[in-house]
């Protein structure tokens, strides 16, 4: 059984699950030794053969990944692989950011951004393909990467490209080949893959073109209801359809010439298909634009086993147009045919004026479809010039009805330069109406802000971001508006999954709002549901590092984190009555009451603050006698304790009642 979360592996703390893929599990853990997050991937032992196999190739992948990390900045660092606790582990850089599947989700990416997302791709293909080491006494010539898809590349906080996933490659080198299913992706697996196993160089790089056709297009190039379906179509030899427009029809060539059916036609190389993405982004030539694709397209057909090829040839010479001249061979068997009687050839003049006709036909036809396009444009400048000036004047001010009025105008050209302004005007009312939620939760504290008001702010942002999807910004609050939705949800469910999420959804809205204080207020509010109250006032400290001074709120929910902790131990005290270690927790009960207290009477007024200090006086005054009797050898501890957890009962019920029709 894979370690659950919130398990200690030796020195590893696991926080939460990431993934699976084929027999690993892949958690979010720390290293309690250094501080560092890491990515921890867990095979549990076991004395199947395939387990075996798998963890074996797994280490001699770990190494080879260590190796490429080292030439490869964009290659995951490994910082240890073993055995530990029944488990074999690999401990790997957590790169914080977004994979591509989460950046597509919504809409296709920019033909810029993923032509530059394949060029970083590109060139770790072809360090890997290219590296070279010797490993258990066996030279090793390149490895591949097999399973390259969008939810192995990732965009980390910085903005680089990071590759994900080396292990996958098994140290194989370039000659190995895999079973057919063990590993990889059907949607992303070459032809030949899925027809053989074998995994190669060709492999990697018609992973990355089916990879690069999403990012620009927003779908696959080959379509099926089924995952079988799909692997016969892919398998059959036939060309997937050209990416349609907008892709620019330099791209769309490399994309044909990546994924052509003939292997000899393809990119040999990594470094040759980062030569024409290259000259693409560098708006030049590109070798694909001068070859004849499209022939070899209708041409190709896939090898067929030797059996069926005697078959086909046998029928072939069969099929034949008179008993004396075969149609498949061309052979002519007794009879000499009479020659074809050669037909008269037109006069030139006739030819050279319907060509002339035709061409002018064509003009005319390309004048009107210029002149039509030119004339819808200027309509579409007109109505996104009159929606700008109706949002600047404020005669539309609901931000859903902004939306409506965008969507219906951009349909079908949401990126077009002739809405650049309507665009801009309609995202910053959007943003601004969220900002208005982030901004009471942050300076009115005496405003409870709603989950449908954090769902409303989460809405607005969504559809911001489809207009201007590398906004780093609206990205950090779409995550603080989820971290505060999660945070709800997950203390009204008492779930600490749901909680650390929440910590998760806050974590990455502070890498992209690194000078905000709003992920570390919210951050704060989750560790205090998570009972974890260091964690709450360091995240309050960065709060007020960012510009924020703590108010009431603040100081208050610190409070209750306290006096909550001061509760656990001065109860689990009692487990250790009489031994020595029972002074030590009392102590750092009367410490957590005491901070407790003085935080409550900073806040005095505020919520349940006043009723509060009177509680925690009791409680402090319980735990000053137990050290008193401690201190004299009297193990007895009066009734003083039990006033304190009856007054604590009654403050509890009069809480609940207050906080019960109202939600933060």
């Amino acid at each position: 059984m894979i370690a659950p979360a919130s398990r200690k592996l030796g020195k590893y703390e696991i926080r939460q699950k990431l993934g699976r893929g084929g027999m690993a599990d892949v958690y979010l853990a720390q290293d309690t030794e250094s501080g560092q997050l890491v990515a921890l991937k867990l095979i549990e032992h076991s004395a199947d053969a395939d387990t075996c196999a798998s963890i074996a190739a797994e280490m001699r992948g770990a190494v080879l990944q260590e190796r490429l990390a080292a030439v490869d900045p964009r290659v995951v660092r490994v910082f240890g692989a073993g055995d530990l606790e029944g488990f074999f582990f690999v401990a790997m850089e957590y790169v914080d950011g977004q994979d591509l599947a989460e950046l597509m989700r919504h809409r296709p990416l920019e033909v810029e951004f993923a032509t530059d997302v394949a060029l970083a791709v590109v060139q770790t293909l072809e360090n890997a393909h290219k590296l070279e080491a010797v490993l258990e006494g066996k030279e090793i010539q390149g490895i591949v990467h097999g399973d390259i898809k969008p939810k192995n590349i990732r965009i980390d906080a910085r903005g680089q490209v990071r590759v994900l996933d080396f292990g996958i490659a098994k140290a194989l080198s370039l000659s190995r080949r895999l079973t057919r299913n063990e590993f990889g992706s059907v949607p992303y697996a070459s032809p030949e893959r899925l027809e053989s196993g074998e995994v190669n160089v060709g492999s990697d790089l018609w992973s990355l073109a089916v990879m690069l056709y999403e990012m620009i297009t927003g779908m696959q190039p080959y379509q099926a209801e089924s995952t079988e379906r799909m692997e016969r179509m892919i398998r059959s030899g036939i060309a997937p359809p050209p990416a349609p427009d907008p892709c620019p029809q330099p791209m769309r060539r490399i994309l044909m010439k990546a994924m052509a059916p003939d292997p000899d036609v393809r990119y040999q190389s990594a470094a040759a298909l980062g030569l024409d993405l290259a000259a693409f982004r560098a708006g030049g030539p590109v070798e694909a634009e001068g070859e004849d694709l499209d022939a070899t397209r209708r041409t190709y057909r896939r090898p067929e086993p030797a059996e069926e090829t005697r078959r086909t040839a046998a029928d072939d010479t069969r099929r034949t147009v008179d008993t004396n001249t075969s149609a498949t061979t061309g052979k002519t068997f007794g009879k000499t045919p009479r020659p074809a009687e050669k037909k008269a050839d037109k006069p030139r003049s006739d030819l050279f004026y319907f060509t002339m006709r035709v061409g002018a036909v064509l003009m005319l036809a390309c004048f009107v479809l210029v002149i039509r396009a030119a004339v819808l444009d200027y309509r579409l400048y007109e109505r996104g010039q009159e929606f700008e000036h109706d949002v600047a004047a404020e005669q539309i001010t609901d931000p859903n009805q902004i939306w409506d009025r965008w969507a219906e105008l951009s349909k079908g050209n949401a990126m077009s330069f002739l809405l650049r302004g309507p665009r801009q005007a309609a995202k910053e009312k959007l943003v601004a109406a969220a900002d208005h939620v982030i901004d009471t939760y942050r300076n009115n504290d005496a405003r409870t802000v709603l989950e449908s008001d954090w769902e409303r702010a989460r809405n607005l942002l969504l559809h911001a971001l489809s207009m201007e999807p590398d906004d780093k910004t609206v990205r950090g609050k779409l995550r603080l508006s989820e971290g505060h939705l999660a945070r709800i949800d997950g203390s009204s469910q008492k779930s600490a999954a749901i909680l650390n999420d929440a910590v998760e959804k806050f974590g990455e809205a502070q890498q992209w709002m690194p000078r905000s204080p709003d992920p570390a207020l919210g951050l704060a509010r989750a560790y205090v549901a998570l009972r974890d109250v260091d964690r709450a006032a360091a995240a309050f400290h960065q709060a007020e590092m960012n510009g924020y001074q703590l108010g009431n709120r603040e100081r208050s929910q610190l409070a209750d984190g306290y006096r909550e902790r001061a509760d656990r131990t001065f109860w689990d005290s009692r487990k250790v009555r009489g031994l020595p270690q029972e002074k030590v927790q009392v102590e750092q009960a009367q410490k957590d009451y005491q901070m407790a207290l003085e935080l409550y009477q900073r806040s005095a007024g505020y919520g349940t603050s006043s009723s509060r200090i009177v509680l925690v006086q009791t409680d402090l005054e319980s735990v000053n006698t137990r050290l008193r009797q401690i201190d004299a050898g009297d193990d007895q501890s009066g009734d003083v304790k039990k006033r304190g957890v009856v007054a604590n009962a009654i403050v509890g019920l009069i809480d609940a009642l207050r906080d019960k029709s109202t939600k933060k």
